[in-house]
């Protein structure tokens, strides 16, 4: 069975989920409302049946762990994980990604990352090393930049975001820049 997971799949990655279940038999979604899961299903139209919700807090590292291994154990190996995950869970795109290295299936990886990521007054060299360590997971980082347009600035849209997102996914990018990141003084 084709089996897809995302980490916080109900807000600005509606559109992402949407579109893994065009491709995927189910797709694990990890998120903290259950009104957000509401929300999602009735986008999703005749295929929220495909949508495996996993409500809770990925804060609760134990929690996060053991949601995967039931997801896996109930719908099969998963073989695309997609990562928003707040600063809050420092720890949680590793231990979402060492629990799926550790059933032995190729796993692409792919983490979401704010645009402070590329500020270059922050080392941010620190946040993805440890993913080198899993033989299974071949791990790809999506920065989140802004937009310029003339000489204002904003933040990406939702929709923007889940464009870059499926760019990102269907050609299968290590390294993926949504908007811009430079020059840094002219974020919003």
């Amino acid at each position: 069975m084709k089996h897809a997971l995302v980490i916080g799949g109900t807000g600005m990655l509606s559109e992402v989920v949407l579109e893994l279940l065009k491709k995927y038999e189910k797709v694990s979604v990890i998120a903290r409302s259950s009104s957000g899961f509401e929300n999602l299903k009735a986008l999703a139209l005749h295929n929220a049946g495909k949508i495996n919700s996993l409500k809770f807090d990925y804060c609760n590292y134990t929690a996060l762990r053991d949601s995967i291994n039931q997801a896996v154990m109930e719908h099969g190996s998963i073989s695309l994980a997609v990562s928003w995950i707040h600063s809050t869970a420092p720890l949680a795109p590793v231990v979402a990604a060492k629990t799926l290295n550790d059933f032995e299936e190729h796993c692409d990886f792919f983490e979401l990352l704010g645009s402070t990521y590329s500020d270059p007054l922050v080392n941010s060299s620190g946040i993805s090393p440890g993913f080198g360590a899993f033989s299974n997971i071949s791990y790809h980082k999506i920065v989140l930049g802004f937009i310029t347009e003339m000489n204002n600035s904003r933040w990406l849209s939702n929709n923007e975001i889940a464009r870059g997102v499926i760019d990102a996914l269907e050609n299968n990018l290590d390294e993926t820049i949504i908007g811009v990141v430079k020059p840094w003084d002219k974020r919003p």
